[in-house]
């Protein structure tokens, strides 16, 4: 008999079923797992040694998914099921893992994010890839690829004159410029965004560390019905907990420009990021007037910090404004 949350992660009829482990990806201590015919996930330790990693990435996904899906926030993140240790003899008996991977570590379970819709995928090609790497076998829509949405880069490469040599879709950065050509709505985005951190900060209490907002598809179970765009947040191996006080602001500060430029940078003159901003402030007043208090100093301390940093490091003539 399966245990129940193996059956949380989509099965049905499948008593004595050996559940079989593909490969989705790895990072420096996990690997994420896709079940074959499932349409969950488990990521799992590479050694025993990673598991209270694992753990607090665990809990820390529950609270940042009881948040957003209670917020009505666009951006969403995966449902957190079980953790499972290295003692729990039924999981571990009723998975087969691949060769190289079968030592008994600690692993949880989490509904997938989708891949972008093969449509999307070949716009993508369509509209960055140069024509004379197309027809690389390589390059080729229908993978499992999802994009990631960073409003706060620059321009990818302005005024290059040399031809490219590589073109990689795998986790292809969408700078604020190229998703608006791919039919995003980057302002509104923006704003999903400001409600997202608000959320994480001052609901969820942590710093939002190393997250990463990609753009994949929705989850059904309608098979009948292509899959529809979503954007969803992952990646939260390294959140720390933010103690909602006034001494911690600034490591939410650091841990801002610590991370990939996914939010829009604090200048107080890019209309993305006055959208993002307002955005942020205003669900921190949804939330409590303690997370008002807290919110309206982290983006004073925010954007004091950009205003240090553009003076040490001018900003690039070719960032982009919206």
């Amino acid at each position: 008999m399966l245990s129940s949350d193996i059956k949380d992660l989509g099965s049905s009829g499948f008593d004595d079923y050996l559940f079989e482990l593909k490969r989705l990806g790895s990072g420096t201590f996990g690997v994420v797992y896709l079940h074959t015919g499932l349409p969950g996930v488990v990521k799992k330790c590479h050694t025993i040694h990673g598991c209270d990693i694992l753990r607090n990435e665990h809990n820390q996904l529950q609270s940042i998914h009881q948040a957003l899906s209670a917020s009505g926030n666009a951006i969403l993140a995966p449902e957190p099921l079980e953790f499972y240790t290295s003692t729990d003899s039924d999981f571990w008996e009723e998975i087969t893992l691949p060769a190289n991977d079968a030592s008994r570590t600690c692993a949880y379970g989490m509904s997938r994010v989708y891949p972008l819709p093969s449509a999307l995928q070949k716009k993508i090609i369509d509209l960055f890839c140069p024509a004379h790497l197309r027809n690389n076998p390589s390059i080729r829509a229908g993978k499992s690829n999802v994009a990631r949405i960073l409003l706060g880069r620059p321009i990818s490469d302005p005024g290059r004159v040399a031809p490219k040599r590589f073109f990689n879709a795998y986790n292809f950065p969408l700078t604020r410029d190229r998703a608006e050509l791919l039919g995003i709505d980057v302002a509104n985005t923006a704003v999903e965004m400001g409600r997202l951190l608000a959320q994480m900060h001052m609901k969820a209490k942590n710093d939002a560390r190393d997250i990463e907002i990609v753009l994949g598809a929705n989850v059904t179970n309608d098979f009948s019905k292509p899959r529809e765009p979503r954007i969803w947040a992952i990646d939260f191996n390294q959140v720390a907990p933010f103690n909602y006080t006034e001494g911690q602001i600034p490591g939410l500060v650091e841990a801002f420009f610590a991370n990939e430029a996914y939010f829009p940078r604090p200048r107080p003159s890019d209309e993305l990021y006055k959208l993002f901003s307002q955005a942020y402030i205003a669900e921190c007043a949804k939330i409590e007037n303690v997370a008002l208090g807290l919110g309206r100093l982290f983006i004073n301390a925010l954007e004091r910090e950009q205003l240090a940093r553009d003076r040490t490091e001018p900003c690039s003539q070719f960032y982009s404004q919206g």
